[in-house]
């Protein structure tokens, strides 16, 4: 196996873990009714890893959702639940449910080779909407994407990386780590 495909192999691994492990925590947090503080923190890491593990491997779809989920599990991280009116509940709990189906969608096309989905607007303004309504700001009829058109994310110069320094910064995530120990023999 190649390095690019052990390192996607350990993408695949970690992401269907996360993805397991967020499932188990929403459907009993939506059983609570609510998320705890440390569902909350862990919703967030999860969001954290995936949006960077998906980044390394130039999934955009999957890192730009993933970041729009952490930014919001953020704004409930610093507001706490009480954000959260008891009626905006249901639709918080729909949004991460779609979250969910939206990445293990997009894994699945990655596992069977089909491009990634380009078209995620819809689904950005709705999660922005919702971000916005917790915030306290104004919800505008008119969507972020045209009045901020996405930048495609910008890529710092390659340079070459000598393997110990990769070994270093290997524990970030497995998908780090597996590629640290590809590289470095570890």
């Amino acid at each position: 196996m190649s390095m690019n495909n052990d390192m996607l192999e350990a993408y695949l691994f970690e992401m269907h873990s996360l993805l397991e492990q967020l499932d188990d925590l929403v459907l009993a947090a939506e059983e609570a009714h609510t998320f705890s503080q440390d569902d909350v923190n862990e919703i967030f890491r999860i969001m954290h890893t995936i949006k960077g593990s998906s980044a390394m491997m130039e999934f955009n779809s999957l890192m730009t959702i993933a970041h729009r989920i952490e930014d919001l599990f953020f704004v409930i991280r610093e507001k706490t639940m009480d954000a959260i009116s008891e009626e905006l509940k249901p639709e918080m709990f729909d949004l991460i449910f779609q979250s969910i189906d939206f990445f293990r969608e997009e894994i699945e096309k990655v596992e069977t080779n089909q491009p990634l989905s380009t078209s995620i607007d819809t689904f950005l303004d709705k999660i922005n909407s919702f971000s916005a309504k917790i915030s306290g700001e104004a919800v505008d009829d008119e969507p972020e994407r045209k009045r901020h058109p996405p930048q495609p994310p910008r890529r710092p110069p390659k340079r070459p990386r000598s393997p110990a320094r990769n070994f270093r910064t290997a524990s970030t995530s497995s998908l780090t780590r597996a590629w640290a120990w590809r590289i470095c023999g570890r």
